[in-house]
């Protein structure tokens, strides 16, 4: 029976250090127990990386309360996405007396799927009092799989006035972060139409993203070293950031999580079972960089991702995928991460 931890990282490095500790006391009580020595410095390398993942986390995520009302404007491409980041803060947005609204801005184009997906998400926002009227969609950005440019160019001006229509205090969208072309496109859109006159904050939401590092995802290092507890144990993590910028952890009590797992389990489309198991995480935010380089979301030349695509191309697929689990890339552009200078190209 596999034991699986959900936003809990502490309970899985405990069990690293332990599996390390038992196989450096076989080492040494076992007669010819030498030949445990090379698993015993394997795992407790696992052991220290998961360990130094954790003190990461207190250094990179913060707790924080949603103490005023706002204006708060979610932008998502798809239905299930404002809830994932953002369910928790609107709850208490609207129980504080705020005004939201949600703008949805990629239809899926699966015939038929549009008024299904959008009748979900009118159903999960009606588990937290929201009406139809608070909930609009639109056709803004290009189709999944296809670059078009000069789509993107004419949504800037529409995704202006959607802001402008609203007047918000405050907006939260997805990470530009490599997971999804779609959430890139949003999030590297909005950059372009900002200016230093607006006075409201504008907040990332972590999802999923292709990106590791020792510094930067703990929770996805943590993730990738319990897959050696010999298939016994999974780790669930939320999200990671990207980078350094701190991530902002919204508290929300456990009322408020079980109305969070109601809405998503409103999306039987998007496979509810597995977003109310490994999506209803106290929200998580990180404030917008503008002055960032809007290329890529990271340094693919130096990253896990080319690593992993590199070993798919040349190891059998089994191997490959034990050794480098994970996605192959931004959903969208296949085996190839998010390049805005693509999506995006300078105008001669």
């Amino acid at each position: 029976m596999k034991l699986r931890f959900y936003f809990r990282p502490f309970p899985v490095v405990l069990l690293l250090l332990a599996v390390a500790a038992l196989l450096w006391l076989a080492v040494d009580k076992i007669p010819e127990g030498r030949w445990l020595l090379p698993i015993a410095l394997f795992y407790s390398a696992l052991a220290a990386i998961s360990a130094w993942a954790l003190g990461r986390l207190f250094f990179l995520e913060r707790w924080r309360t949603w103490s005023e009302p706002r204006r708060l404007l979610i932008l998502a491409p798809h239905e299930d996405d404002c809830v994932i980041s953002a369910g928790g803060v609107a709850l208490h947005n609207q129980k504080l007396g705020g005004v939201l609204r949600i703008v949805y801005l990629a239809p899926d184009d699966t015939p038929g799927l549009p008024d299904v997906r959008a009748a979900e998400a009118h159903a999960a926002w009606a588990t937290a009092g929201l009406s139809k009227a608070d909930l609009r969609h639109v056709s803004l950005l290009p189709p999944l799989h296809r670059q078009a440019p000069e789509k993107l160019r004419a949504a800037g001006p529409e995704l202006r006035r959607i802001i402008d229509d609203f007047g918000p205090t405050a907006i939260v969208l997805p990470m530009f972060e490599g997971g999804h072309i779609h959430h890139d496109m949003l999030a590297a859109l909005l950059a372009t139409i900002v200016t230093a006159a607006d006075r409201f904050e504008v907040y990332e939401a972590p999802e999923y993203s292709p990106y590791v590092s020792l510094n930067n995802t703990p929770h996805r290092v943590i993730t990738l070293c319990a897959r050696w507890l010999l298939g016994m144990v999974s780790y669930y993590g939320p999200p990671d950031g990207i980078d350094s910028r701190p991530i902002d952890k919204f508290r929300l009590s456990p009322d408020d999580i079980e109305t969070k797992r109601r809405m998503l389990a409103c999306f039987a489309s998007q496979n509810a079972p597995s977003l109310v198991a490994t999506r209803c995480y106290p929200d998580r935010l990180v404030r917008m960089n503008f002055d960032r380089r809007w290329e890529q979301p990271f340094d693919f030349a130096h990253s896990y991702l080319r690593l992993a695509l590199a070993a798919r191309r040349v190891l059998p697929p089994s191997i490959a995928r034990g050794l480098f689990p994970g996605a192959t890339g931004t959903i969208g552009r296949d085996g190839a991460l998010t390049d805005w200078r693509q999506e995006w190209p300078a105008r001669n």
